[in-house]
Parts: structure tokens; sequence; C-alpha cells
């Protein structure tokens, strides 16, 4: 019996020994998923211009907005020149690796529905474009980064506009709407987006690829509007310093035709 206990007492202290000089690898993957967790998190922020409209309220200039990405989920924050900040949260489907559609579900405790269309290159947002509604008013959101207006230096032919001013938008069977403002934008592989912001707080989306362009003008020729089909073109005239003189569009949308013109 004593033999046994004293066998006991060393197979114990074995046992002890092994654990305690044993690798501790096996532990290592609880410590690195929160590591690896922070780092599928974006985290973005941006000074900029843009526009924020609610229900029948005047537009309001944007001045900043940050978002947040993690897992599946979203946060976006605007804040407007009045200091006022409107957050909303969402999920995301990422479309391309600098682009995302943000689904709207939230803004805070009110009820908020509709798509924002987010850009961004390193920390940096270059653009959101969304629509929806928020506690049961339409909005429209549209804001660019302040840097993502440069044009210089290399191989950089990107063009980024926006212009408020007059101008008319028509759509075959549909009352005409008054243009507010227009933003263009073309990237270094030519791709082209013009926005045109409507009256009645609506942003019609147009699509395609730039075809031409010299000191004085540019030509773009429309793929599509949103998720509609479209086709067609847009002159677009332009002044000094990027400005915009005039703008005439015209093409169909859905079998229906349109006709843009802006200054």
């Amino acid at each position: 019996m004593k033999l046994q206990s004293k066998t006991s007492k060393y197979s114990s202290i074995f046992i002890g020994l092994t654990l305690l000089f044993s690798p501790l690898g096996v532990i290592y993957p609880n410590f690195q998923n929160p590591v690896l967790a922070q780092n599928n998190q974006i985290n973005l922020l941006s000074q900029g211009k843009g526009t924020f409209t609610l229900g029948n309220r005047k537009a309001q200039n944007v001045n900043s907005a940050s978002v947040t990405l993690k897992g599946n989920r979203a946060n976006l924050a605007i804040i407007l020149n009045n200091n006022q900040t409107i957050r909303f949260d969402g999920t995301f489907t990422r479309q391309t690796s600098q682009q995302v559609r943000i689904n709207l579900t939230n803004s805070g405790n009110a009820d908020a529905t509709g798509d924002v269309l987010l850009e961004y290159r390193n920390n940096n947002i270059t653009l959101l474009n969304g629509k929806g509604r928020l506690d049961g008013q339409n909005f429209n959101l549209l804001f660019r980064e302040n840097n993502s207006n440069s044009n210089s230096g290399g191989n950089n032919n990107s063009l980024n506009i926006q212009q408020t001013g007059e101008g008319l938008l028509n759509i075959q069977s549909r009352q005409t709407q008054n243009i507010t403002f227009v933003t263009i934008t073309v990237d270094n592989r030519q791709k082209a987006r013009i926005s045109l912001g409507l009256k009645n707080g609506n942003v019609m989306n147009f699509e395609g690829k730039q075809t031409q362009k010299d000191a004085y003008s540019i030509r773009i020729q429309v793929n599509n509007s949103g998720m509609a089909s479209a086709t067609g073109f847009f002159n677009i005239e332009l002044g000094s310093r990027n400005s915009i003189n005039n703008i005439i569009g015209q093409g169909t949308i859905d079998g229906q035709t349109f006709l843009a013109n802006f200054r």
C-alpha cells in the first residue's frame, strides 16, 4: 500500500510538471480572435461638401461624415452646417473592394429605411449618395470629401464637380422637374457619374463612361440610371476652375425618352 501511494504521488508530480512546461500554442486562438475582429473594422472620416434634404425642409449643407463598417453592420453619421449630427444604422453589402451599399434599418430610436452608396479610398470617404425615409419623411443625401476635387499632377485625369444652378429634367409621361444642383465625377478609368439634384428633394443618377474630353468640354455616354436601364449622352461645357457653364443630356430611361439641361 505504501508503494502504491508513493507511485501515485510521483505520477501526480510528473503530470503537473508536464502541464507546466508544455507549449502554450493551443491557447493562442483565444487571444487572436479579438485582434482579427479589430482588423476587420473599417473606420472612415472625411471633411467635405454635400447636401441633406428631409421632407419639405430647406436643404442643409453637410460639412463632414463618418462611417464605421464591422462584420455586416454599418454606422453612418453626418454633421450639418448648424452642427446637428444625424446618425443612421444598417447593414451593408460589398460591391467592389472600395464600394459598398448600406441598407438602412434605423436612425437612433427613429425609423429609417433606404440605401446609401459609399465609396472610399484608404480611410477617406469619396462619396455618400443615398435616399430613403427618416421618421416618415423622404430624405436625400449627397456628400463628397474635399480632397476628391483635386485634379493635379501625374496621370490623374479624374474630375469631381458639384455646382448649384438651374435646369430642367423631362422624362416622357412624367411632370417636368426643376434641377437645383449637379454633381459630375469621372475617375482615372473614365468611369463617370452624373447626379441631378431635383427641387423636390430627389436625386436622379446616371452612370456611364467619358468618351470625349478637351479643355472646354466633356462627353459622357450613359449606360444606366441606378437600377434602371438607360442610354444616351451628356455634353458638359466647362468653365474656369472646373465649373459648369452648361449641360445638355438626352436619351432613354427604361424605354422612356429624357431631356435635361442645366446652367
